[in-house]
Parts: structure tokens; sequence; C-alpha cells
């Protein structure tokens, strides 16, 4: 039996050697879907100074009021606040102008009487003008950050005039010393790690959709097995259905933990050359299991789409088509927390997303090996439905034949 599961195994891998076309779609694609999307969407979650989002920022008095916005701002560590262009101050027609045309994507407009609407001696509006193109929550991200600000200053005022505000202490002092102190930080083990970053996102999302891409040359090589009358013969040979499977799982499967060693490689060698943070492996033994069951679940569900379909190209376009779908419901191509509810909720029907959270879960949250059970488990009960399915179909094609 062993014999004749390294023959089938043998087989498979001098097939995909052979196939440089396969090989490249199989490791390149991926890879550079990782490096490019880890290295554009670097300022969503950075707070390096290059890739910071540039707001105009015009103070029409120059008084403490805009200094502390602007400053406010930039303290953030996700804007960074141009006030000159070419020399000159901006004023609020040439910002707006710029908005307008695009050049910028918001400028914040800090009016006169803002001093004296901080010490409530008279009304005043800041504006906040904002480019149609920028999304809602960047404006409402920095509009919050400006009302702070302002608020702040506002309640610093009245505390000072009122005897009770330290000197050289601002608001936010005061009322953490004497008032509701509030605190930002993570959950769990990692809580005293930074916030996910966009490698932590795309190296095990893509990851995920370069072992799944594994399923259309496993259902191919299936197929064209098939239409030549190789399966028949196989079978016909003392060789039972299951060798049969299993010859078919073990090349697939190595293959697949080559990829996934080069996928998190691109995350711990190359990014960080591309001013990206470095992914850090603190768990190989959860992130293997993982992976293996990942593997498990696209190789059966190759299994299954050979076994639905009579013809290659019928094989080819529907699970490229399916793998797509699942991969955008798995919150590969979109972040979960950008998603509505129920796009959230379907996320759990795909083995995409259950393989994702439980790579976040290592990667992001600092969790063990323990801990993942749960996604290792359910994923191995896709994978052991998907074998399930596959030879009862494969069974009766070869009675059929």
């Amino acid at each position: 039996m062993w014999m004749q599961i390294s023959a089938i195994a043998v087989k498979e891998l001098k097939l995909l050697v052979r196939d440089p076309g396969g090989l490249l779609l199989l490791f390149a694609l991926p890879a550079l879907f990782i490096v490019v999307l880890s290295v554009s969407l670097r300022g969503t979650f950075s707070s390096n100074e290059a890739d910071r989002l540039i707001i105009l920022g015009v103070d029409e008095r120059r008084g403490v009021a805009g200094t502390a916005v602007f400053d406010g701002i930039e303290a953030t560590g996700r804007f960074t606040v141009l006030r000159e262009v070419g020399g000159r101050n901006l004023d609020a027609r040439t910002a707006e102008a710029l908005v307008a045309r695009g050049e910028h994507r918001m400028a914040v407009i800090v009016p006169e009487g803002a001093d004296a609407a901080i010490a409530l001696r008279r009304a005043a509006r800041i504006d906040l003008v904002v480019d149609p193109a920028l999304s809602l929550e960047t404006a409402m991200a920095v509009r919050g950050v400006v009302l702070s600000v302002v608020h702040g200053a506002t309640v610093a005022g009245v505390l000072r005039r009122g005897g009770v505000l330290g000197t050289g202490e601002t608001a936010s002092d005061f009322l953490a010393r004497k008032g509701l102190a509030v605190e930002l930080r993570n959950s769990g083990p990692g809580r005293g790690k930074v916030l996910p970053n966009s490698v932590q996102q795309n190296v095990p999302g893509w990851t995920i959709f370069a072992l799944f891409w594994i399923t259309q040359i496993l259902a191919l090589s299936i197929i064209d097995e098939r239409t030549s009358g190789a399966f028949a013969r196989l079978l016909v040979a003392p060789l039972s259905l299951g060798v049969y499977m299993v010859g078919k799982v073990v090349p697939f499967l190595v293959v697949n933990l080559v990829q996934a060693v080069l996928m998190f490689g691109i995350g711990v060698v190359l990014l960080p050359l591309f001013d990206c943070p470095r992914l850090e492996i603190a768990n190989p033994i959860g992130l293997t299991a993982l992976t293996v069951a990942i593997s498990l679940v696209a190789i059966g569900f190759g299994l299954v789409m050979a076994s639905l379909s009579t013809a290659s190209f019928l094989v080819a376009s529907v699970s490229a088509s399916v793998l797509v779908v699942m991969t955008a419901m798995g919150g590969i191509m979109v972040p979960k927390f950008i998603m509505p509810v129920a796009m959230q909720r379907a996320s759990w029907f795909v083995p995409h997303g259950w393989a994702l959270e439980g790579y976040l879960d290592i990667l992001v949250r600092g969790k063990g090996a323990i801990d993942v059970l749960p996604h290792v488990g359910v994923l191995l009960g896709f994978a052991a439905a998907c074998f399930v399915f596959a030879a009862w179909r494969m069974a009766r094609i070869q009675r059929q034949g």
C-alpha cells in the first residue's frame, strides 16, 4: 500500500515540476499579492511619518487655538499638518481650492475668533473642508481629534480661572489625576503589543488564498486522468480508491507546507525591506497545525471539484469563481472589521473565515496552540466532509465507468 501511495505522490510531484506555469500560479501570484497589498495598505495601521495623511492647516489668527489643534492632530501619529505651500502660509481660499482640485484630501481652517471662543468670550467655528473621495471614517476621526483638543483647551481655561489647575498642567492631566481617565489597551495575552498592522492581515490572509489555489491543479490532474483513461486503469489494478486519494493528498500537502513557509518568510524577511513591520512568529506549533488543517480542506475541496466536473475548462472556471467568493467572504480581500455585521457572520460559513481568525489569534492576539484547537477542529470537519463526499462521488464514477 505504501509503495502505491508513494508512487502516486511521486508522479504528482513530477507533473508539478514539469509545469512551470502552474508553479508560478501557486507561488509567485500569492507572494506578489502579499508584498503589494502589505506595502500599499501600510499606512492604514502605520504611524510612520511617511505614511501619514497630509492635512492642510489654516490658522487665520496664528493664535493659541490653531497651534493646539494642529499639534493635537499630529500627536495622533496618523496625520501630518501642512501649514505652508510654496514657502507661504496657507489661507482659507487657497486651502479650499487645493482640496477642491483633489490635490489634498482635507483642510482644517481655524478662524480668527478661535482664541476668544476657547475663552468662552464669543462663538466661532472651525471648518473641516473634506474631499468627497476621502473615507467618512477618516474625516470623522479628524473631527473627533479637533473636538477633543478644543474641548480640552476650553475646560483647561475654566479650571485655570477657578484656580484648581496646576502650573503647566493640562485639562487631561488634571482629569486623569482627579477625575475619570480613559485608557486604550488590547485584550488578551497581546495587550502590551501594538494594534494589528497590514502585514499581520495580509500575510496570513493571502497565505490561505495560496493554499486553496492548489484546488485547481489537483482537480485538473484528476480530470486529465479520467479523460485519458488512466483513472479507470489505476482502479482496475490492485489499487483501492482510498489509497488513490491518499496518494493525491500527500504531495499536495507537502507543496502547501512549502508554500506556507515561503509566504510567512516573506513577512519575516522581505517586507521589512519595504519599511513594513516585521511579522513576529511566536507560536510555530499553532501555525503549523492551522496550516495542515487548511491544506487538508483545500485538498478535499479539490477532490470535490474533480468529482463533480467532467471537463477541464469547467473545473477551472467553477473552482476559481468559488474560491474568489470564499476568499472575499472570509475577510481576506476586505478585513472583517470593515464588513457589515451580516457579512461578518457569513464568514463563519466558509473555511477561510475560520482559518484567518485562527492565524490572527496567534499572530495578533498572542494566543497559544491550545487556543486555536477549535479553529483546527472546525477546519478538519470541513476537510472530512469534503473527503467523504468526494469518495462517494468517485466510487459512483468507478462503478459507472
